[in-house]
């Protein structure tokens, strides 16, 4: 996305989420979002000097260990939250019996789909995995189902046998007739698997309001023709709603 100027005299957060392949900065200042990106490392010349900093991540402690190390260094004055998964926050409810065992990009996501879109709402996060979270109309996360996403259908498939290889070259594209070739028949027989999925949530659940996040949920909903509003910063919101949670807790205390 094109990046905004950061106004000097008004404070802003950087949100950083932690995704299992690509690490996502988000700019905010107030509401409005600056700027998003992905890389390994902190960008200093591209955030500034933010006044918070938000940290939510589904990868190991001792890579989380490392990148926060890093943050620290460069930006020794700056407060940084890290936000888990929790029983409950900003009006919603964690269904699980141990809740920091959900994944805190799905539970932020499911905060930020209830306090923008209110419930009930299904949330398709398609990325490394395919995630389905859903929210009542009271705000109670339900839970929700995980998948392989389609990247990583495609590599277990090429992984676990001898003789599925092919070039990326050899894709077709948009063909809606059955694959002949090795390439077609991997790369859209997982798309019609991760289609599968998601229609027979969607018939199930056609009454919820649907919100797609992630690198892959626009192709998925495209193909079914599903009703729903897309949101790429929706992790990143629901970071920002528990962090302006927990600084209105800290001022009434």
């Amino acid at each position: 996305m094109e990046a905004k100027s950061v106004c000097a005299n008004k404070p802003s957060t950087l949100v950083i989420d932690a995704g299992n392949t690509r690490i996502k900065w988000t700019l905010f200042q107030g509401r409005e979002i600056l700027d998003k990106w992905a890389q390994d490392t902190l960008d200093v010349p591209r955030c500034g000097a933010p006044s918070q900093i938000v940290f939510a991540s589904v990868r190991s402690a001792a890579e989380d260990e490392s990148l926060m190390a890093e943050i620290r260094a460069t930006l020794p004055n700056t407060p940084l939250t890290v936000v888990h998964s929790e029983r409950q926050a900003c009006g919603v409810q964690n269904s699980y019996a141990e809740p920091h065992r959900l994944g805190v990009d799905r539970w932020l996501g499911a905060i930020a789909a209830y306090k923008e879109y209110g419930g009930p709402v299904v949330i398709i996060d398609a990325g490394t995995a395919i995630k389905a979270d859903f929210v009542d109309q009271s705000g109670v996360h339900l839970g929700g189902y995980i998948v392989p996403g389609l990247d990583l259908m495609v590599s277990s498939l090429i992984d676990k046998t001898a003789k599925i290889r092919y070039q990326e070259s050899e894709q077709s594209l948009g063909s809606d007739g059955i694959p002949h070739s090795t390439a077609d028949a991997v790369q859209q027989g997982c798309l019609e698997m991760a289609l599968g999925f998601v229609q027979r949530l969607h018939e199930r659940h056609c009454d919820a309001r649907w919100i797609a996040t992630g690198g892959s949920s626009q192709k998925l909903m495209a193909a079914l023709a599903i009703d729903c509003e897309l949101d790429v910063h929706l992790v990143a919101k629901g970071a920002k709603y528990v962090l302006e949670e927990a600084l209105e807790g800290w001022e009434v205390e």
